[in-house]
C-alpha cells in the first residue's frame, strides 16, 4: 500500500519537530560565602623614651560582612639613641656602658598579646678615660663618644576567633594598642665622676587585620531560551490514482 512511505514519513517529521522544540536553559551561580581581608595600620611617631601610650586603630565595621578572626601580624619597635661621655675625676678611669631595654605591648580587646620586646645595646666598651681636661665639653682624651645606633624588633604574631574578642573588635570607634617603654643604664667603672649626655628615642607600628565572611547572593532565576521551531512548508498535492482498468 503507498500508505507506508507517508507514515514513515510522518515518523520522521515528529521527531525532527521536537529535537527542534528543545530549549536551552542558562543556570546563575549559584548563593555561597565569600571570605576576604580588611588591614589597618597605625603608628607612634618618633619620641623621646619613656613613652606609655596607646595607637589607636579602628574597630571592624559590621557592614562588610561577619567578623570571622582579628589577627596582628606586625608589631614593630625602631629604637635609635647616642651618648657621650667624659671622665671628670682628676685621675684616669676604666669605664664601660650598656643599655637595656623593654618594650611591652599590650593588646586591647581581650586578645592576647606577644611576649615583650628585650635587648641590649653596649654603648661603650671598657675604655680608659685620661683625667679631667678642666672644661666639660665631651672631648678629648677624657671623653668618649657612642655614635647614633640603632635597633629595629618585632614582637610575634597574635590572631584570635573568639567570640568575645571579635565582639569588642567590631562596631564603631578605635581601640587602643598600648606601647610601654622601660630603659635602663648600666655604668661599669667611672670612679663615681663621669658627666654623660644620653638620647635614646622610639617609634613604633602596629597592624590588624579582619578576616570576615560575605554572602553571595545568586541572581535572577534560569533564563529558559526556546529554540525557534521552524515554520511547515505547504502540504504536497494529493494526486487521484487512475481508473481502474480490468
Amino acid at each position: 500500500m503507498r500508505s507506508h512511505p507517508l507514515a514513515r514519513g510522518g515518523a520522521v517529521a515528529l521527531v525532527g519537530a521536537l529535537a527542534l522544540g528543545g530549549a536551552t536553559t542558562v543556570f546563575p551561580p549559584t548563593a555561597g560565602a565569600v571570605t576576604q581581608t580588611v588591614c589597618h595600620e597605625a603608628s607612634l611617631p618618633r619620641q623621646r623614651t619613656e613613652v606609655s601610650t596607646d595607637v589607636p586603630l579602628p574597630r571592624f565595621d559590621p557592614s562588610l560582612g561577619t567578623l570571622l578572626s582579628v589577627s596582628v601580624p606586625t608589631q614593630t619597635i625602631h629604637l635609635d639613641t647616642d651618648a657621650r661621655f667624659q671622665n671628670t675625676a682628676q685621675s684616669p678611669v676604666v669605664f664601660s656602658e650598656d643599655m637595656h631595654y623593654t618594650f611591652t605591648l599590650t593588646s586591647p580587646g581581650g586578645l592576647a598579646s606577644p611576649p615583650p620586646l628585650v635587648g641590649m645595646i653596649p654603648r661603650v666598651p671598657p675604655t680608659t678615660l685620661a683625667p679631667f681636661s678642666g672644661t666639660l665639653d665631651y672631648m678629648g682624651p677624657s671623653s668618649v663618644t657612642e655614635p647614633s645606633t640603632s635597633r629595629d624588633a618585632a614582637a610575634a604574631p597574635v590572631t584570635s576567633s573568639d567570640p568575645a574578642v571579635l565582639a569588642a573588635f567590631t562596631g564603631a570607634g578605635t581601640l587602643g594598642f598600648h606601647v610601654q617603654s622601660a630603659i635602663a643604664e648600666v655604668f661599669n667603672g667611672g670612679g663615681g665622676n663621669v658627666a654623660f649626655q644620653i638620647n635614646t628615642f622610639v617609634a613604633a607600628t602596629v597592624e590588624v587585620c579582619y578576616t570576615y565572611g560575605v554572602t553571595q547572593v545568586s541572581a535572577a532565576p534560569p533564563t529558559v531560551t526556546p529554540t525557534a521551531t521552524p515554520s511547515a512548508g505547504p502540504s504536497p498535492p494529493v494526486v487521484a490514482p487512475p481508473p481502474f482498468t480490468g
